[in-house]
């Protein structure tokens, strides 16, 4: 591969289809375009994107496996950050994509029209304002943990499978050891 971002993602996530591999790259330029104009993610971390924010995202590929036709929601989502590389990588998941601020669910709105992304929904909405029930909840680095589950903890649905029930993945940085 000549294209050092799809190297980089290609060597860490060997199984993932060309198609997905592709997308990828487009929204990187889509996520690009729009943080220079609302600051999706620090403008100091841009170029760090494939390494700090789509392998980050795309880390549990190797040991989570959405069932086909699975709801997905990622809370806080800002740029799409983990659902919409997810959504990328799993076509047959509905993702919902929720955040509370309008910008950002408006630049999300583009990004999945321009990648022709049919398997995302984006949701402009408080956490705690939702009423829907998904199989999986998502969120990175959205706020405390605890907190967090109490925002969500009524929106989860039961079930899933013995190797892997329905519930809460959360991404979180190096303070996790103080909660």
């Amino acid at each position: 591969m000549d294209d050092p971002y799809m190297a980089q993602i290609g060597l860490a996530l060997p199984g993932l289809p060309p198609e997905a591999l592709e997308r990828l790259r487009a929204w990187e330029g889509l996520f690009r375009d729009w943080n220079s104009r609302l600051n999706l993610i620090s403008r100091k971390d841009i170029d760090h994107f494939a390494l700090h924010h789509v392998l980050h995202s795309l880390a549990l590929v190797h040991w989570v496996r959405f069932p086909d036709g699975a709801r997905v929601l990622d809370v806080g989502t800002g740029g799409g950050l983990p659902g919409l590389p997810l959504a990328i990588c799993f076509p047959r998941v509905r993702f919902f994509l929720c955040d509370s601020i309008r910008k950002k669910t408006v630049a999300l709105q583009a990004m999945v029209k321009d990648l022709g992304l049919k398997n995302v929904e984006v949701v402009h909405k408080r956490a705690e304002e939702l009423e829907s029930k998904w199989d999986f909840v998502l969120g990175r680095a959205v706020t405390s943990l605890p907190r967090f589950l109490d925002w969500i903890s009524g929106n989860i649905r039961a079930g899933g499978s013995p190797e892997q029930p329905n519930g809460v993945l959360y991404w979180k940085g190096s303070l996790w050891r103080e909660e």
